[in-house]
């Protein structure tokens, strides 16, 4: 696969996962819409009550860019090589990304601090025979 591939199909798992959302949103609208024996309620409440447009788009657009991105450099660095990894990465970029800052290397890297390396000594303690 090319570098775009990868961007493409991580954009995609990130929309994916805003349009599920969207669906959960009409999904609870319909019901709201019916009585409880089915009939369809004589004042059915507004979608609008149901789904956030400006916000959906708004996060539409967030993760479509986070997973094309990170499935891009995923993928650029031989991390994922198909388009089954790249859609599940896209999908899953914000938790990777954020799981990824919390390692302490990473986090240095972006602080721009070099990380600390500790030795065996400093990890031994005391009592541990070295």
């Amino acid at each position: 696969m090319t570098w775009w591939q990868f961007g493409v199909l991580g954009a995609g798992g990130g929309l994916s996962v805003e349009l599920l959302a969207v669906f959960r949103g009409c999904a609870q609208w319909q019901a709201a819409r019916r009585t409880t024996t089915g009939r369809r309620r004589a004042k059915p409440p507004p979608l609008r009550q149901y789904l956030d447009l400006a916000a959906h788009a708004c996060l539409a657009v967030l993760r479509a860019a986070i997973g094309a991105t990170t499935a891009l450099l995923f993928g650029a660095s031989g991390q994922i090589s198909g388009a089954y990894a790249a859609v599940a990465l896209g999908v899953c970029a914000p938790a990777v990304l954020a799981t990824l800052g919390a390692v302490p290397q990473v986090a240095s890297l972006v602080a721009g601090t070099p990380a600390q390396a500790e030795s065996p000594l400093e990890t031994a303690g005391p009592g541990s025979g070295q």
